[in-house]
C-alpha cells in the first residue's frame, strides 16, 4: 500500500491562510472598537457644543443651565451627511423673565450648519401657575386659577349703579398665537341678592377671550396644544424650518 506524503510547504499554505484570516479580523474588530470609542467621543464633543452654542443664543432674559443629547445610530455617519437625526434639549430649571419653566425640546433634521433651517421642532413647557399668571392676564381679572382643564377669574359688572363681582369658570383652547377662554359657568360672588344679574352674567358667557401671546415667542414658533392641571400648565409648541440662531431666539412675535 502506497503511502501520500504531504510536503511541509503544502500543509503550512492552509495555516498561513487561517492566521491571516485571523488577522484581518483582529484588526476589523480593532478598527470598529476604535470608530465606536471615536463616535462616542465626538459626539460627546458635540453635544458639549451645541449646549454652548445655544446657551449663547438664549435671550438675556432666559437663565438656566441645558443638556443637549444627540440621537441617531452614528454619530460620524450623521455628521459627515450635514445632518443630525434627533436633538433633545432638556431645561428643567429654566427661568424666562424670572418665570420658572420646565421645557423639553426635541428637533428634529437638524443641520451641522446651525445657519441653516431645522426640519421641525417641537417643544413641551411646564408652567406653575404663578408661572402662567405671570405670562396670561384676562383684561379686568386678578389671576387665573388652575383646575382640571378649566380656569377660573374673576371680575366685575355693574348692574342698575351697582358694582357686582363675579367667577367665571372657562375652558381653554389654543390657536397658533393666543390661548383662548370659553366662558362656560359665571356666577355671583357678592351682592347675588340685591339685584337681578342673570342678564348680564349671560352676555359674559357668550363671548370666548382671545389672550394673545405672540410675543412671548420667537417669530415662527406657534402654539399646538395646551393642558391644564391643578395649579399648573403644559403647552406645546411647534416649529418648522426654523433656524436655531441668536436672531432668530431673540426676534419675537407680535400680537395685533
Amino acid at each position: 500500500m502506497t503511502e501520500s506524503v504531504i510536503a511541509p510547504e503544502q500543509s503550512a499554505a492552509p495555516r498561513r491562510r487561517r492566521r491571516g484570516i485571523v488577522v484581518v479580523l483582529i484588526v476589523v474588530l480593532v478598527l470598529a472598537v476604535v470608530v465606536v470609542v471615536a463616535d462616542v467621543g465626538l459626539r460627546a464633543y458635540a453635544e458639549d457644543r451645541a449646549k454652548a452654542e445655544i446657551a449663547a443664543s438664549l435671550p438675556a432674559t432666559v437663565d438656566g443651565d441645558i443638556d443637549v443629547t444627540i440621537g441617531g445610530f452614528s454619530f460620524l455617519q450623521q455628521y459627515l451627511s450635514g445632518t443630525l437625526d434627533q436633538v433633545t434639549i432638556d431645561a428643567p430649571q429654566l427661568s424666562v423673565d424670572g418665570v420658572p419653566v420646565e421645557a423639553h425640546v426635541v428637533a428634529t433634521g437638524v443641520p451641522t450648519d446651525l445657519s441653516q433651517p431645522v426640519g421641525a421642532v417641537s417643544a413641551r413647557l411646564s408652567l406653575s401657575g404663578d408661572a402662567v399668571n405671570s405670562v396670561i392676564q384676562v383684561p379686568g381679572a386678578a389671576t387665573l386659577t388652575l383646575d382640571d382643564q378649566t380656569v377660573g377669574y374673576d371680575g366685575s359688572i355693574t348692574v342698575l349703579g351697582f358694582r357686582l363681582q363675579y367667577l367665571v369658570t372657562a375652558g381653554v383652547s389654543v390657536t397658533a398665537d393666543s390661548v383662548v377662554l370659553t366662558p362656560e359657568t359665571a356666577k355671583l360672588t357678592a351682592g347675588s341678592t340685591v339685584v337681578d344679574a342673570s342678564s348680564a352674567l349671560s352676555s359674559i358667557l357668550d363671548e370666548s377671550i382671545p389672550l394673545c401671546v405672540a410675543d412671548r415667542l420667537p417669530k415662527g414658533v406657534d402654539l399646538t396644544s395646551l393642558s391644564i392641571d391643578p395649579g399648573s400648565a403644559t403647552v406645546t409648541l411647534d416649529a418648522s424650518d426654523f433656524t436655531i440662531d441668536e436672531t432668530s431666539l431673540r426676534t419675537m412675535g407680535a400680537c395685533p
